[in-house]
């Protein structure tokens, strides 16, 4: 969003609450990482309670990420308008409507335009036909200059959906793509290409299958290095009201899903594969952040899983599973587990510089290297298991445990590894501050042993690891 756009949102706001507010709104948010924070929707500065001051740190968190940053919880409160959509200074906007008594509690939900203002954009082969404003077609690329509703349908043999608003028109809302029975592939080029945009979303209209591809050859000159679905700025996967909507994304040769800045999944089936084993490819980079809140996510990469260049990522909910060459989760800073399910598989479970925070959900993490370290779990409130194998004497080439040694707590059946292992992690609400647990081999039925091979209750503190684990374990 450039700097006219803050001003004139500004200026909706007295000059009173300016003077009153600004101080305080960035004071708290430095607070923040200090003291409790707020989980109070609409309350970004942390102080308790939703006014104009919060309006005011959400336009200065826009205007200048670097100095006025909104991270984790405070980011998520900040989202009142359209929740999931990212903070735009509509958020702001709706933060003022609710002082000002015109709209009586949050979320505010989405204003859609009227059918007539949607934008169909019909895809032929190598073009494409258009009904509607904001978006021309330029051979086989589809360029949007415009916020707004726009469903895509039909096929695109080799060409692109661009999104570019030049900068002097940029606005705070956002560019709503709909892909209804849409097949379009990338092979010179990506897919989907959010060049210039303050937000975009992917949207999966309810009972489709869609399906985005890229060629044989890699990506070179200025798309060099480009994903399937590349985006400069902030990006939003999100399925519909029952949510029915299935993409599947696969990325013969560059990486599938990259954002510059933050990436959400917020519903919907998303089916996620890489397949250049020879590169490594990754499937999910966020490079602020990655955040799943609702919705499937199954990811199969030859590289990472998911992974946050600077930031972090976070699960609160929806079912996330991953089968990775590389670490299934990585991240610059820590991943947040607060609620949903997560089976994540790789060479590494979770990598993240600064901690692995499991406060809540479903969360079974295997590795044939490392699951975790250990000292990077003290903010883990929910109880977390760590289980250090033998090897499989049956397998006398690494040693490792096929997937379908699944080792499910108390009875969970509703698990399933994707991926051989050695080492798991862990973090069910089934064991949430019990004394001690069972875990039992799903495939064979057998009661897990540790130890010498013939304990098979696992005694439980907070974060306990558990060495000798046999998942052969005692037969019935």
């Amino acid at each position: 969003m450039n700097n006219n756009n803050v001003k004139k949102l500004l200026a909706v706001l007295s000059s009173a609450a300016l003077a009153a507010a600004v101080l305080p709104a960035a004071a708290s948010v430095q607070a923040a990482d200090t003291a409790a924070v707020s989980t109070l929707l609409g309350d970004a500065n942390s102080d308790g309670k939703v006014s104009v001051a919060d309006a005011v740190t959400i336009l200065q968190f826009i205007a200048n990420k670097d100095k006025y940053n909104l991270t984790g919880q405070l980011l998520d409160n900040a989202d009142v308008y359209n929740r999931g959509d990212g903070v735009t200074a509509r958020d702001a906007l709706t933060i003022q409507r609710l002082d000002a008594h015109v709209i009586a509690s949050l979320p505010e939900g989405v204003m859609d335009a009227p059918a007539a203002d949607a934008v169909y954009i019909h895809l032929k082969g190598d073009t494409a036909e258009v009904e509607g404003e904001h978006a021309a077609v330029n051979g086989s690329v589809i360029t949007i200059d415009h916020s707004g509703t726009f469903y895509v349908d039909g096929t695109l043999s080799d060409g692109q959906i661009n999104v570019n608003i030049a900068d002097e028109v940029a606005d705070p809302e956002t560019v709503k793509i709909y892909l209804n029975g849409a097949s379009i592939t990338g092979r010179s080029a990506p897919a989907i290409l959010i060049t210039n945009a303050e937000n975009t979303s992917i949207n999966l209209v309810d009972g489709t299958e869609n399906t985005i591809t890229d060629g044989d050859t890699a990506y070179a000159g200025d798309n060099l290095g480009a994903a399937v679905i590349d985006a400069k700025d902030d990006l939003t996967i999100k399925g519909g009201e029952l949510g029915t909507g299935i993409l599947n994304l696969t990325a013969n040769t560059q990486e599938a899903v990259s954002c510059n800045n933050d990436l959400k999944f917020n519903g919907g089936t998303v089916n996620i594969k890489t397949l250049n084993s020879t590169d490594k490819t990754d499937a999910v980079k966020g490079k602020t952040s990655v955040t799943v809140k609702d919705g499937t996510l199954n990811i199969d990469a030859e590289g990472d899983g998911i992974k946050s260049g600077k930031g972090n990522v976070a699960v609160s909910g929806g079912s996330v599973s991953i089968k990775a060459g590389n670490d299934a989760v990585q991240t610059a800073t820590t991943i947040d587990i607060s609620g949903g399910t997560v089976i994540a598989g790789g060479d590494r479970g979770f990598t993240a510089a600064t901690g692995v925070n499991i406060t809540g959900g479903t969360v079974y993490a295997t590795a044939t290297d490392n699951q975790v370290d250990t000292a990077l779990l003290s903010g883990s409130s929910q109880t977390v298991a760590l289980l250090n194998c033998i090897n499989d004497a049956t397998n006398e080439k690494d040693g490792m445990w096929k997937k379908a040694n699944t080792l499910a707590a108390n009875g969970n059946k509703d698990i399933a590894f994707t991926k051989k292992y050695k080492y798991v992690l862990v973090s069910d609400a089934v064991i949430n501050g019990a004394k001690s647990c069972t875990f039992t081999n799903l495939s064979t039925g057998a009661a897990v042993t540790h130890t010498d091979g013939k304990q098979t209750q696992f005694q439980l503190s907070n974060i306990t690891v558990f060495d000798k684990v046999d998942p052969a374990g005692l037969s019935k």
